[in-house]
């Protein structure tokens, strides 16, 4: 096991292992449920969510109606997804989907990260379908209760990188495109966002801000998707350290496994060549490596009350 702590401007690789014999176009929103001690992630574009018991191996795939952009996990133990702009209800135990509401955006395009909040509501961002050097800020950030949709916030080109402090006292959120990595406060009592500041923008180079986590120390994992790597960011967006992946486009970490202490990993293989892929085989594969820092479980969305 590497040591991540402290970090320095550059750290060692983490030992990446792979999990299944799964490849994904698209993978996102690795969610460790710490009741049935098993992952859920989803293929974006195929509208797969898939499962694996680490104890058992086994991995089971779930068919969606269009494309996922990511999940969660609720009280009653089904998921909570965002597919195209439907936020629907899923039954592990038993497949059935179960609708909620439709998210309305004014462009063609589909719901993307998104993670349930302390306030027990799902925290989902939007994504245009312009080609990513052409996307424009027209996407937002929703908070989706049981039966409303509320929209947080304008002004974004690819919503991403939601995580919520352990505390649950901190909100932070990304723009993919854009590039930049937003602070807010957080009311875990009634989903209040306040004094929102960019803390940092990382560029091409260091990675822009994928998907992300938080450890226990409140410290904020995001997928460095263009550079190969993790970067660990303090609440002021000081750069504790870099991770080398085994992939060139890690797109979202996620703390879990019994202890929280390994890191699950997913990245896309979208843009990549067939020499690309000879030079990256595990791109799109599922991979979880041991870490010294743990994570903490989930908050559930609240799919049992209105």
């Amino acid at each position: 096991m590497t040591a991540l702590q402290p970090f320095g401007e550059t750290a060692e690789a983490l030992k990446f292992d792979v999990l299944t014999d799964t490849r994904a176009e698209l993978a996102e929103s690795p969610t460790w449920d710490e009741r049935r001690q098993c992952l859920f992630w989803c293929d974006i574009p195929k509208g797969l969510i898939w499962s694996f018991h680490p104890e058992t191996g086994r991995v089971r795939d779930y068919q969606l109606p269009g494309r996922v952009g990511s999940l969660g996990l609720c009280e009653s133990g089904r998921l909570i997804v965002a597919c195209e702009r439907d936020v629907l209800l899923l039954d592990p135990d038993t497949g059935e989907i179960t609708y909620v509401l439709t998210v309305q955006e004014d462009f063609e395009g589909r719901l993307n990260d998104g993670r349930v909040g302390p306030d027990g509501a799902y925290w989902v961002g939007s994504v245009s379908d312009a080609p990513l050097a052409e996307m424009q800020p027209v996407a937002s950030l929703w908070r989706i209760t049981r039966t409303t949709a509320k929209r947080v916030q304008t002004g974004i080109k690819c919503s991403n990188g939601l995580a919520f402090g352990p505390d649950g006292n901190a909100l932070i959120h990304s723009d993919s495109v854009a590039a930049w990595v937003r602070h807010h406060r957080f009311d875990p009592a009634t989903g209040a966002v306040y004094d929102g500041r960019i803390i940092c923008t990382p560029d091409e180079g260091a990675g822009r801000p994928d998907g992300a986590a938080m450890d226990v120390d409140g410290v904020y994992w995001s997928a460095g998707v263009s550079a190969g790597c993790l970067n660990a960011f303090d609440t002021d967006g000081r750069l504790l350290g870099r991770v080398p992946t085994p992939v060139p486009h890690p797109t979202m970490p996620c703390f879990g496994g019994p202890d929280f202490m390994t890191l699950f990993l997913t990245s896309h293989c979208t843009s990549m060549t067939p020499d690309d892929l000879s030079n990256a085989p595990l791109s799109g594969r599922l991979l979880a490596a041991r870490v010294q820092r743990p994570g903490f479980a989930a908050p559930r969305f609240k799919d049992l009350t209105s």
